[in-house]
């Protein structure tokens, strides 16, 4: 509706100046038969209010080429020509129109920030193209204006290489972060351990299942073997010195050397087992994966030939 009544003003304005012209070629020439009277001596002519029609086509002007540029995406020649025709030489009408869809362009127009880092510190002077044309040298912070649409960008910070980057800008999205690195930062170098700073690990670990099965083990093999070594000791002594000795019979001698016998192995199991102890205590923590690995029991087992022998059954 606006746009009409600017063109109808535009006529009205344009009519009434052919009026005013054609009224001053109507006026009728003077009688030749009568004696031509002195012309009057020149005044200046009062400013016609045509001298102020150029800056009235100017602002239509540019309130045409504003909505052109507008719906073609141009927001930003949009609100070049919007901060013309809304400057206050311009009629009210076409200064209105202006005033309100500058605002509108303003709240469009997306922008960025840009950042640029190298080695882990911050540049500055990085010199920033956009579609092929230099929009700075210098980053200061603030907010780039560009129109929405795909952009190629273009930064150049020697002595690193020059980066390029295309990106899409949405309309009405303001301040999108851009941030540019030239160089990675270097990798952080792990401190030397200090041996006079770290306290001495300890000479045993701390005991868990594994080493409480093992040394109660120990303990029984041991109590064990002295049980059965003192009686069988005792039992071949008294066949020795009074007793059966030496018409003992097949059971007696059996009886004495099988509680012998009994007494070694588990002596032997009572060692091992102090061993495996000692080697599970020295080691260092271990995570319950490589724990499983020492898991097992020492086993004894008897022949039918009276021999015996000890074993260990775990998972290694």
């Amino acid at each position: 509706m606006r746009p009409t009544l600017i063109s109808i003003a535009a006529c009205a304005l344009l009519a009434s100046q052919a009026r005013a012209a054609a009224a001053t070629d109507d006026t009728p020439a003077a009688d030749s038969s009568e004696p031509a009277a002195p012309a009057p001596a020149a005044t200046p002519a009062p400013a016609p209010s045509a001298a102020a029609d150029p800056a009235k086509a100017e602002c239509f002007a540019r309130h045409e080429e504003a909505q052109v540029a507008r719906r073609q995406g141009h927001l930003l020649e949009a609100r070049a020509w919007l901060r013309q025709c809304s400057s206050a030489t311009c009629i009210g009408i076409v200064r209105a129109d202006c005033i309100e869809w500058l605002a509108e362009v303003e709240r469009a127009i997306p922008s960025v920030v840009i950042t640029a880092r190298a080695r882990g510190a911050d540049l500055v002077d990085v010199k920033v193209i956009i579609d092929k044309q230099p929009v700075t040298a210098r980053l200061t912070g603030t907010a780039l204006d560009l129109d929405p649409g795909s952009h190629q960008l273009r930064f150049e910070s020697p002595p690193w290489p020059a980066i390029e980057r295309t990106i899409l800008v949405s309309e009405g999205v303001k301040d999108r972060p851009i941030d540019v690195e030239f160089a990675p930062p270097l990798p952080a170098q792990a401190p030397a351990p200090s041996l006079a700073s770290s306290p001495p690990a300890p000479f045993f670990k701390r005991p868990d299942r594994v080493d409480y099965a093992v040394g109660a083990t120990a303990l029984v093999a041991l109590a064990t073997s002295a049980s059965l070594g003192a009686w069988g000791l005792v039992q071949r002594y008294n066949a020795e010195h009074g007793g059966c000795a030496p018409f003992c019979s097949p059971e007696e001698r059996s009886s004495i050397e099988n509680k012998l016998i009994a007494a070694d192995v588990a002596l032997g199991v009572g060692v091992v087992s102090l061993a495996v102890l000692f080697f599970h205590m020295r080691a260092p923590a271990q995570t319950g994966e490589t724990r499983a690995a020492l898991g097992g029991m020492p086993l004894v087992h008897a022949n039918v030939d009276g021999s015996a022998g000890i074993g260990w059954r775990g998972t290694f």
